[in-house]
């Protein structure tokens, strides 16, 4: 047996190999229900997706979140991002904007987290993505790194977008895909997608703005990569609204609000560039005209 890193307090990841030789992962989460993953990893393998297959789920007191479920060792190995290669793996850009359309093409329910019926627990998409960011801002604010300014004009953009988020699509996203979650085989192509703790129903687009974004703002990754992706994904019949780049902004304040509190959290020097980024980002949706 062996522990796999997790940067969530309230997780439990454990793989062992069994004495038939196969190599499996259990995983129980304080954060996010068991079985609500595990219902999801169903979603995933039932739209096309490829996913390790669920094995076995159950309770026990004693681990986080009091469930467990336990999966097939992903095959291959994640999907490595060394900057000078980013451009030669376009292969696994490709497969993956195949996976991001075949997750999108799966309607759900409500918004927000999964629940174990398959259901988003959120009736607007607006509520969910307000109500993720109340703690981060507090938290950023009383430690001083957030001014009482910035954290009203991100509360007041999610506010007076509402009308226009609610009207976005509800869909299956995985909501953190990273290179960690993405595993490949030898020629680069995807065997396999991990992790979806994080997974919504929500609009499409929160996907490419968290796509290989968990770092500093100066992570030059998502650049690399996703126009590829994006390729890949309207050739397979994923869907692009005209007002992608705009939305595109709002999720990226989302997810930067969100990855600002990480970083002082773990102690990661990443803060400071994230604050500029959220204003810099800020100050480009005041000035678009269609978000107005």
């Amino acid at each position: 047996m062996w522990p796999h890193e997790t940067y969530r307090p309230e997780s439990v990841v454990v793989g062992a190999r069994l004495a038939d030789g196969e190599e499996v992962v259990l995983k129980a989460s304080g954060h996010r229900s068991g079985g609500a993953e595990a219902n999801t990893l169903r979603l995933a393998a039932a739209a096309g997706v490829p996913v390790p297959p669920v094995l076995d789920e159950g309770e026990d007191p004693r681990l986080p979140g009091g469930r467990w479920m336990l999966i097939r060792k992903a095959r291959g190995r994640p999907w490595a991002l060394p900057a000078p290669n980013v451009r030669a793996s376009a292969r696994t850009q490709a497969d993956l904007g195949r996976v991001f359309a075949l997750l999108h093409a799966c309607k759900l329910p409500g918004y927000g987290p999964l629940n174990e019926k398959g259901e988003g627990s959120y009736t607007r998409w607006s509520d969910f993505l307000r109500q993720s960011l109340t703690e981060p801002l507090r938290f950023l604010h009383t430690g001083g790194h957030f001014d009482r300014e910035l954290v009203t004009r991100v509360e007041n953009l999610f506010s007076s977008h509402a009308p226009m988020l609610d009207s976005r699509p509800g869909v299956l996203v995985h909501g953190d895909l990273g290179n960690m979650e993405i595993f490949v085989d030898r020629r680069n192509r995807v065997v396999d997608i991990v992790d979806f703790g994080d997974a919504v129903v929500g609009d499409p687009l929160y996907d490419f703005a968290h796509f290989v974004r968990g770092g500093p703002s100066d992570d030059p990754r998502s650049a690399a990569i996703l126009p590829g992706v994006r390729r890949s994904y309207a050739a397979h019949g994923g869907a692009e609204p005209r007002n992608w780049d705009q939305l595109f902004w709002i999720y990226d304040i989302f997810n930067a609000v969100r990855n600002a509190e990480f970083s002082v959290r773990v102690d990661l020097p990443w803060v400071s560039g994230l604050r500029n980024k959220v204003d810099q980002l800020l100050d480009q949706t005041d000035d678009c005209p269609s978000l107005r």
